[in-house]
């Protein structure tokens, strides 16, 4: 068995670190303006213990960043590149040029590399607290100021975490403009009262503070005395109010500058706000443009399309069917050219696709259960994927089949005569035998709708089971094909299993059968689960508003974990199976659908967002209960 590659810690992973870089990132940039503006005497008081644990926590992660980086760059050797030794003079100075210059650039990039490692670790560095044990409180506002360094970092960081949750790149611009109205908006508050609070320690008779009853200033002594009127979280709401009016330049008038700075930093305010609000209007208007353009692109060739059938006079029906087609097409892929798409790929990229919309399909086969990968990847290579209409007769009564017909998706009616004797629906098969023997169809096989159906010819099949199997196998293999196809005459054939013979769920499983009462009863539950949450966190926002300690909404609490325990309970027992409600049917550990579900359904995300992590609040008066009821959002998906 080869080595298996360490783990990672959790907020070192691929999938955690973007998330944890720019959560990070933001506290700093965010509280340190604000501590500095309205908290000027940040010390290790335990008034100030959520900040330190934080700033521990946060520092603690970009340490390991910096450790990262120290590692991938202290290992760049500046040696020259091995190159060959010519006895040609001329061609040797050819070598030379070309090994100074590979050495030049290598020592540029290496200079470059250096240079961002001392930026991010300057950045990072826990200045304040080192100005703090050295007891110099007098400077702690200003070292701190490093913090905001990570500025040059943050746009790469929320670039990151938008491309991976957000997939249109107009709702990742649009979101990144907000956020960075908001965060302007946050450091003009600042700013702009911290400017103020500055000029009225220096003597400055009246600031927009003052005028506004923030705070009051008593100059009759040698150095101003200031009596805070109102909170810091007051002063700053208020200090935020003034920048969004301003930055969106609605000024309503009724805070002012009082003084040449206040005046300075609201003309810069101004100029920063009309820019970042121009670009998010033109953003916005450019997304709600392009929201439409496909749907109007399709209008377009429908009426290209009516065009053409006029020209040529094409009967009704027929046209009819043809705008159905397209119907379809758009509903499906919303205007994507699928062949399109596929030809600009790489031939193993479109491998790869084809694989993936096939190889499932055709592993369905009872015969395939055990196949490897080598021979399904042979087979869908082989395979033929076919769209048909409502009503068109995929096989005719009385024609010879060269093969075995897969339904990928829609659904098939098998008619004997005029009377429909069974349907068929996603990854049933028909006429699985036919792959081994020559065979003529007793029975019609017609569309219903807009199917998609995946045809496997028998001599590649043939030929390729000779190359990859030995006869003992393949006859095995034969009769139970042979065997199936009897047995499905008896009854309706199972999505997943074949026939439905072939697969009985037992012991816990059978509770969890489609038609069961049990399965029933259990997705009643689930929705009224989901309707509890819908209901009960939104009243534990207002709780929170209310500022309602833990104890006052047991009811509600207890109700919230008898439902938590519900949805864990239901995470954990998808360890050995899961419903899937859109295919309606029972699935276990098989050919790889279980991966692709979990792939949709992130466990870890809802065991954290079900774990009961409010309880930790009991420790602390139940302060922070309903912030952590709003996790429970998480749960949806």
């Amino acid at each position: 068995m080869g080595a298996s590659c360490p783990k990672r810690p959790l907020f070192q992973s691929k999938k955690f670190a973007p998330c944890c870089r720019a959560i990070c990132a933001v506290y700093f940039i965010a509280t340190v303006p604000w501590r500095v503006a309205f908290c000027p005497e940040f010390t290790f008081d335990p008034e100030f213990q959520w900040f330190i644990t934080l700033d521990l926590l946060c520092t603690i992660f970009f340490s390991f960043e910096t450790f990262q980086l120290l590692t991938k760059w202290s290992g760049i050797s500046l040696a020259s590149s091995i190159l060959p030794t010519m006895h040609d003079p001329s061609e040797q100075q050819k070598i030379d040029g070309l090994s100074t210059s590979m050495l030049n650039c290598r020592q540029k990039e290496t200079k470059l590399a250096w240079c961002n490692m001392l930026l991010f670790f300057t950045s990072t560095a826990p200045l304040e607290y080192l100005a703090m044990l050295l007891s110099k409180v007098d400077i702690v506002n200003y070292v701190m100021m490093n913090r905001l360094l990570l500025l040059f970092y943050l746009p790469k960081y929320l670039s990151n975490v938008a491309r991976r949750y957000i997939k249109s790149s107009g709702v990742q611009r649009t979101w990144l403009l907000f956020f960075t109205m908001g965060m302007a908006a946050h450091l003009c508050a600042c700013c702009f009262y911290y400017v103020a609070f500055q000029e009225a320690m220096n003597g400055v008779t009246m600031t927009w503070p003052e005028a506004a009853g923030i705070y009051a200033v008593d100059n009759t002594n040698a150095e101003p005395v200031l009596t805070q009127m109102t909170s810091a979280s007051e002063a700053y709401i208020t200090s935020l109010y003034w920048a969004c009016v301003t930055m969106i330049t609605t000024g309503f008038g009724d805070i002012v500058p009082l003084h040449i700075s206040e005046t300075v930093w609201c003309i810069v305010s101004m100029f920063v706000g009309v820019i970042i609000t121009a670009l998010t209007i033109a953003n916005i208007q450019s997304l709600v443009t392009s929201v439409d353009a496909p749907r109007l692109n399709y209008q377009r060739k429908m009426e290209m399309i009516k065009k053409y059938m006029r020209y040529r006079n094409l009967p009704k029906g027929l046209q009819d069917r043809v705008l159905a087609f397209y119907d379809y097409q758009w509903a499906k892929l919303k205007g994507a050219d699928e062949q399109e798409f596929l030809m600009e790929l790489p031939q193993t990229l479109q491998q790869q696709v084809t694989n993936f919309m096939c190889r499932d399909i055709i592993a369905s086969l009872p015969i395939l259960r055990r196949a490897n990968k080598a021979l399904l990847n042979a087979l869908v290579e082989c395979s033929e994927m076919n769209v048909y209409s409502p009503k068109d007769c995929i096989l005719q009564r009385g024609e010879r089949c060269n093969g075995a017909l897969l339904v990928s998706h829609g659904e098939v009616e098998i008619l004997k005569g005029n009377v429909v004797e069974r349907k068929m629906q996603r990854l049933d098969r028909f006429a699985e035998e036919c792959l081994f023997i020559d065979k003529v169809a007793s029975l019609t096989v017609r569309s219903k709708g807009f199917s998609e159906i995946v045809f496997v010819p028998r001599v590649e099949f043939q030929r390729i089971l000779a190359s990859q199997c030995d006869e003992d196998h393949i006859a095995q293999m034969k009769n139970t094909a042979i065997a199936l196809s009897q047995n499905v005459s008896k009854s309706k054939a199972n999505k997943l299993f074949g026939s439905a013979e072939e697969f009985t769920p037992t012991g816990i499983q059978r509770h969890f059968h489609p038609s069961s009462l049990s399965r029933k009863i259990w997705d009643c539950i689930v929705l009224l689960g989901l309707v509890f949450y819908t209901f009960s966190i939104p009243l534990s926002f207002f709780y929170v508003v209310e500022n309602t300690p833990f104890s006052g909404t047991p009811t509600l609490l207890i109700l919230g974990y008898v439902v938590d325990l519900f949805f864990l309970v239901d995470v954990i027992l998808q360890k050995d199976y899961f419903m899937s409600i859109d295919e309606g049917l029972l699935v276990y550990d098989t050919i790889h659908i279980r991966e692709k579900f979990y792939n949709q359904r992130n466990r870890t995300r809802e065991l954290l967002a079900l774990i009961p992590f409010d309880l930790i609040s009991c420790f602390f008066r139940g302060r922070f209960c309903h912030y952590f009821r709003l996790g429970k959002y998480s749960v949806y998906d």
